[in-house]
């Protein structure tokens, strides 16, 4: 998965989900009612890669009117990839963590390993999911394929740890660009 596919990803969890308490409550960035163009684009930067697990109407018409009547975070978000300050790709990743977290957060748990049967898996999805959106944004922004994180979250499940190893401890290159 590319950090495109990720944002992408991150852009639908901030399409106002239910799941997290503060995708309750995106920040309202547009003003009034997304436009048909408005809402296709919104539709490309969550999902760009068409991905079969398309991302809910409610998430897109959240990214519209969080990220894309946004100038600012729509150009960022358009140049995500090519962006090297990690600090604007996190500020993208959290307001689309605030639309779409579910969404989001099942796009990145697609690396963890096959073999994980469905209670590690369930107990390494929790553990992110304990995560405030903030600290999740920056995990996805400095580990995109997860990559160091998922070890670290996957030993901690298969040993029945209750310590969140994301939460306590710092992660290398972890803090902003």
């Amino acid at each position: 998965m590319t950090i495109v596919t990720i944002v992408a990803a991150v852009t639908a969890l901030a399409a106002c989900g239910d799941s997290a308490p503060e995708a309750k409550n995106p920040k309202a960035a547009g003003t009034g009612a997304p436009t048909a163009a408005q809402l296709e684009e919104a539709r490309r930067l969550i999902n760009p890669d068409n991905q079969p697990q398309a991302p809910t109407a409610d998430e897109i018409a959240c990214v519209a009117r969080v990220v894309v009547q946004d100038p600012v975070v729509d150009q960022i978000a358009n140049d995500m990839a090519q962006i090297p300050n990690k600090d604007l790709r996190q500020l993208v990743m959290t307001d689309y963590l605030h639309c779409a977290y579910d969404y989001v957060l099942d796009l990145y748990m697609r690396f963890a390993p096959a073999d994980l049967d469905a209670a590690q898996r369930s107990c390494v999805r929790s553990k992110f999911t304990q995560l405030e959106v903030g600290r999740l944004s920056e995990v996805i922004v400095e580990d995109p394929d997860a990559g160091y994180t998922g070890p670290l979250v996957i030993q901690a499940c298969k040993s029945g740890s209750s310590v969140n190893p994301l939460q306590h401890g710092t992660i290398p290159g972890m803090g902003g660009s």
